[in-house]
């Protein structure tokens, strides 16, 4: 990715999705705030309340040291990038225009005014420890690599049937494909491996990120991709750098990690896609017993294995169902349903009562 004089050039995969062109690349977030605009007549205002609630995540979470996740934004080119060699160019003041992660970006933004102006105030006090910490964060966020599916051609019109249909029926625009496009990814390569080995055994969805209750697949690639993240490194967030695959050998990881999802089988109920009666087909749930098998090994001082055995001590305590004890930090009387299991506090929540379970029925059977 480079810039020469008003010219900007990215790299990327381009795709057909609905007779349409489609972009798919990353970039720095500093490179995409001077490349996009909001246009008022495609898209909604913002919410400050939004905003302010997503510029907090990120702020806590450069503060925990803690990485973060966002699922792909969605913009539209309007035939500003054309295809030279070795990749993608955008005409002199061209600009994109966002379709999915206007509360995002502007959260970024706005967390970067607010650490810039700290920054600042430290200085004036003469704390310079801390302004260089706050600058730290700033260059973080400044770096901050932002995957993207640009729509090359679409017309106006076509703009604003999209952003209708992303945010009534949430659609994710080919998610499958950006896996496919993070090449050097490991983790995404790991779950690719793992998905094929399990063909027989589970049905995969291996497009979308976000299953609804109607798809009966049991689970998705990008959601399998957490999974292993959280049971390797404990991370519920976004995952940077290269893996580090705590307490096992480099060639047990795909073992291991088939053995996790095929504990899915003796856990759960036979009808476990049927995310109206049941929860395990939710992403939340899914990432929680990752994360709990992450916790058990370091509680207890067991191998990956050993703590997923322990995992199914919870087919005794569980029912599996909305209402189920275990989900009461999640549950909602009125719709009898769990909700908001996906955050990070949620995961943490739910794998801590997993713990404390399996924790109970094991001291129950010595």
């Amino acid at each position: 990715m480079n810039g020469v004089g008003m010219v900007t050039k990215i790299n990327g995969t381009e795709y057909k999705q609905f007779g349409k062109k489609v972009l798919a690349t990353q970039i720095n977030f500093s490179l995409l705030e001077a490349l996009f605009e909001v246009d008022q007549e495609v898209q909604r205002k913002i919410d400050p309340n939004r905003r302010m609630e997503i510029r907090q995540f990120i702020i806590d979470s450069l503060k925990n040291e803690e990485s973060f996740y966002f699922s792909p934004f969605i913009f539209s080119a309007r035939n500003g990038i054309k295809v030279v060699d070795g990749g993608f160019e955008f005409e002199p003041s061209s600009k994109i225009y966002i379709l999915d992660g206007q509360h995002r970006s502007a959260a970024i933004s706005s967390a970067l005014s607010y650490l810039k102006s700290v920054k600042e105030g430290k200085e004036e006090m003469g704390q310079y420890a801390e302004a260089e910490k706050n600058q730290n964060y700033i260059d973080i966020l400044n770096s901050y690599p932002v995957t993207m599916q640009i729509y090359l051609d679409l017309e106006q019109h076509e703009e604003r049937q999209l952003f209708t249909d992303i945010n009534t029926e949430r659609r994710e625009a080919h998610i499958g494909l950006v896996m496919q496009y993070d090449q050097r990814d490991q983790y995404t390569e790991l779950t690719r491996q793992v998905a094929d080995q399990l063909i027989e055994e589970m049905e995969i969805d291996h497009q979308r990120s976000r299953l609804t209750n109607q798809n009966t697949a049991i689970t998705s690639l990008t959601i399998m991709r957490r999974c292993l993240i959280a049971l390797f490194e404990g991370i519920l967030t976004v995952k940077t750098g290269d893996p580090y695959f705590r307490g096992c050998k480099y060639d047990e990881v795909p073992d291991i990690s088939a053995s996790f999802f095929l504990s899915w089988k003796k856990l759960f109920p036979k009808k476990m896609s049927d995310r109206n009666q049941y929860v395990p087909g939710l992403t939340g749930i899914q990432i929680a017993l990752a994360y709990t098998v992450f916790i058990l090994i370091r509680q207890h001082s067991v191998s990956y294995k050993e703590a997923i055995r322990m995992l199914l001590s919870l087919r005794r305590s569980c029912s599996w169902q909305h209402d189920d004890p275990l989900f009461a930090h999640m549950y909602n009387p009125e719709t009898g349903k769990i909700r908001n299991h996906s955050s990070a506090t949620a995961i943490q929540k739910t794998a801590l009562a997993f713990v404390l379970k399996i924790e109970s029925e094991r001291d129950q059977s010595t």
